[in-house]
């Protein structure tokens, strides 16, 4: 059995509680593979789910600790395959740790690894880094060994620029069992958003469509769950057209509150300008919900347009607006979508194909 060392940023806090998704998915992997996870959190080290953490809190000194850390990793737990859960510093990390101790190296990209660094947030000299990460994440990713995408989107692009690679594409674990179990489904006047609040989900473009069709259906609310840098200037934003009866900031809530929000929604719309795949369309999809994303890298996908739902222009605010008044409209074609929508994700996603999908990798 390989043990494999995970190196990423994700933050496993065990001092609070934890999605249960979680322990499926590692203790799943850990039918195939011996895990060692290298991430952000507390404790420094924590034994669970036949998995062994190693966590650091500090943001500042992260990743060189991290390096010191997965160093003493591949030299005493004798690991035998480190996976980067990104082409940036956490593939250069698993390029030098590959070098020193002759291991084999996943790649993984999970998104658009240029554009999401410089669209989540304003960055300290940005036209240096500019130039930097895509020279950063090309050298990592021509000295891996394989590549790990989560959607066909970013597997093509990449073979364009590094053909002679071995790829393999799937999303990310889904909590479906979390969403798809439940039963009391309702349609009730609201429209939904799902993530963080920051300028690559486009946020302001739904906000924007929601003010052209809010004297249409007078009776319909938006509601915009999640935290984030962008809160302030969208609630400005908001206040400026008018909305603030209309439009409902949540902040971030737990699981549990997601859950009840998304199935008593209307429809959930993803307005991104950049997004790997979009699993909070899933999880929609899942509680057999409507959705419409913007047309951008891996959410077409989940969505079949005009099928489980709509696509639109990323940053089109007038496309959206008319997407958002068709479903409106017709409460019958909102419950259709959705049954579709539930289906796709019957037909394609799982969690055992999840793990499958990670140990044959691994192993292959």
């Amino acid at each position: 059995m390989k043990r494999v060392l995970f190196i990423g940023t994700t933050n496993y806090d065990f001092q609070k509680s934890f999605p249960s998704h979680l322990e499926e998915k590692f203790l799943g992997l850990s039918r195939g593979i011996k895990p060692y996870v290298l991430a952000r959190g507390r404790p420094f080290r924590k034994k669970i789910w036949q998995t062994e953490f190693y966590l650091l809190r500090s943001r500042m000194f992260y990743w060189p600790f991290a390096f010191l850390i997965g160093f003493y990793l591949c030299l005493f737990k004798k690991i035998d395959l480190i996976v980067a859960q990104s082409p940036l510093i956490e593939g250069f990390w698993g390029v030098l740790l590959k070098k020193i101790f002759k291991k084999e190296l996943i790649i993984e990209v999970l998104g658009d690894w240029v554009a999401e660094a410089f669209l989540s947030k304003k960055r300290k000299f940005e036209k240096l880094q500019r130039k930097i990460v895509p020279i950063l994440a090309d050298f990592n990713l021509k000295r891996a060994d394989k590549i790990r995408t989560v959607s066909k989107y970013f597997t093509q692009k990449l073979k364009e620029i590094i053909p002679q690679k071995q790829y393999f594409s799937f999303p990310a674990f889904p909590n479906l069992k979390f969403f798809s179990e439940e039963k009391e489904i309702n349609f009730n006047n609201f429209i939904l958003f799902v993530g963080r609040l920051t300028q690559i989900k486009g946020i302001k473009y739904l906000i924007h469509a929601f003010s052209k069709i809010k004297d249409e259906f007078p009776e319909f609310q938006l509601v915009i769950i999640g935290e984030g840098p962008e809160r302030n200037n969208l609630e400005l934003q908001t206040s400026g057209l008018g909305l603030k009866e209309r439009i409902e900031f949540k902040g971030r809530l737990f699981p549990k509150e997601v859950r009840e929000a998304m199935k008593d929604c209307y429809c959930l719309v993803l307005p991104s300008l950049s997004e790997g795949l979009g699993m909070v369309i899933i999880e929609a999809q899942a509680l057999s919900k409507p959705v419409i994303g913007s047309n951008v890298q891996g959410i077409p996908n989940l969505i079949r347009d005009g099928e489980n739902g709509f696509l639109f222009p990323p940053g089109n605010s007038e496309e959206l607006a008319k997407r958002l008044t068709i479903l409106l409209k017709d409460k019958n074609l909102a419950i259709r979508m959705g049954r579709k929508g539930k289906e796709f994700i019957k037909e394609n996603f799982s969690n055992e194909k999840y793990i499958k999908n990670y140990i044959e990798m691994i192993n292959s």
